[in-house]
């Protein structure tokens, strides 16, 4: 495999904010690679310091210590004390309000970093009428920004953000004030946008579809840290760390103990109160050692009647069943446990109903038990 090249790469990145006795540690130690023409999104709660490593970035806030490089070029590091303001790193960058002009038109708003740079007016028009065809405003120039809607002032955003063809495009939450509709449908059009451009773009959502949908890699952050980095289907169908697979989506978690490893492709053998599971380890275990099988929602099956030859099958009790459309939302309770199951919607569950659920193997994910940093349990008690 040929060796990736990286338009953004941070090394042990250290962020405190207040002093004294109030300092607050916000990022510790966060040490990642971004690969050129990628579409790489920070995910993570509200708090984790997602926003703060964009702003890092960008120059808007300066570390207290580690190293920053765009393009090879070291644009923050605190051992040789260097710092490049936000005006000479080679980005773009969209906020949470667009920060559009309401006094300006389409093509003001556009050609502003363009303006303040005193260029000819047309080499503005040209790159103006260029970057609006890019993101599909071609037409509206004139238009005022307040005639604008939602999406269309995001088009606007990014064809300001674009105008100077930065190497870097830093987006922090750019569809969280848009209806539910419209955020579906950009995102598709940021991808499709990005893609089309092929510029190394930085997403910061704590939206978990939106991550899932739109990005090339995730790295998922919490409480300051770097917890894992990988692609969208790695860390949702095989994630490394508990805290993943708890926060990307809805998964339950089933203790147990370590009795055999596997191997060869065969899966391991787990001791826990639903019976003997077989399990594919996500990480290096230990036989005997303390684990939790997460396995999703959807790749749990039901049957009405009990299978012949099935391992991992195990027997409950509905205890609810919401119709959701696109499947029934369903809790089963098995032993002292409550698994969530989705099912087909023509499958209806009645509560009460005594059924037998197969737990696929390969997708019970055996992570370390003691692995609990900051978790939110997503299984639910009795």
């Amino acid at each position: 495999m040929a060796d990736k090249t990286f338009m953004v790469q941070i090394q042990g990145l250290e962020k405190y904010f207040g002093e004294d006795k109030d300092r607050v540690h916000v990022l510790k130690g966060i040490s990642l690679d971004v690969p050129e023409g990628s579409l790489y999104t920070f995910l993570g709660p509200s708090g984790c310091g997602k926003t703060t490593t964009l702003r890092c970035v960008a120059g808007l806030e300066r570390p207290d210590g580690g190293e920053i490089s765009i393009s090879e070029k070291k644009v923050y590091s605190a051992a040789q004390r260097a710092y490049v303001p936000p005006n000479h790193r080679p980005i773009g960058m969209v906020f949470q309000s667009y920060a559009i002009w309401p006094h300006m038109t389409v093509f003001e708003n556009v050609a502003y970093p363009l303006t303040i740079q005193r260029l000819p007016k047309t080499a503005i028009k040209k790159k103006v009428v260029e970057v609006l065809k890019v993101v599909g405003l071609h037409g509206l120039e004139d238009r005022p920004a307040p005639k604008l809607s939602g999406g269309q002032q995001q088009r606007v955003a990014f064809a300001r953000a674009l105008i100077n063809e930065p190497k870097v495009l830093l987006l922090d939450e750019p569809l969280s004030n848009l209806d539910a509709k419209l955020r579906e449908q950009m995102r598709f059009e940021i991808k499709a946008l990005q893609r089309r451009v092929n510029i190394t773009t930085i997403y910061v959502t704590h939206d978990q579809s939106e991550a899932l949908a739109i990005s090339d890699q995730i790295a998922v952050m919490h409480e300051g840290k770097l917890i894992e980095v990988g692609s969208p289907h790695q860390l949702y169908s095989r994630p490394k760390r508990r805290f993943t697979a708890t926060f990307l989506g809805l998964t339950n978690l089933i203790e147990g103990r370590v009795l055999e490893l596997g191997g060869n492709s065969n899966p391991g053998r787990l001791e826990t109160n639903q019976g003997i599971l077989s399990f594919v380890p996500a990480t290096r275990l230990e036989k005997g050692q303390a684990v939790v099988i997460s396995i999703r929602p959807e790749h749990i099956q039901v049957h009405k009647e009990k299978p012949q030859g099935l391992d991992n099958l195990v027997e409950g009790t509905v205890k609810d069943a919401v119709f959701m459309g696109d499947a029934f939302h369903c809790h089963i309770v098995v032993q002292d446990q409550l698994l969530r199951v989705h099912t087909h919607p023509f499958n209806p569950m009645t509560p009460g109903e005594k059924i037998y659920l197969h737990l696929d193997p390969q997708s019970c994910n055996g992570l370390p038990a003691g692995d609990t940093e900051g978790i939110e349990e997503s299984n639910l008690g009795v």
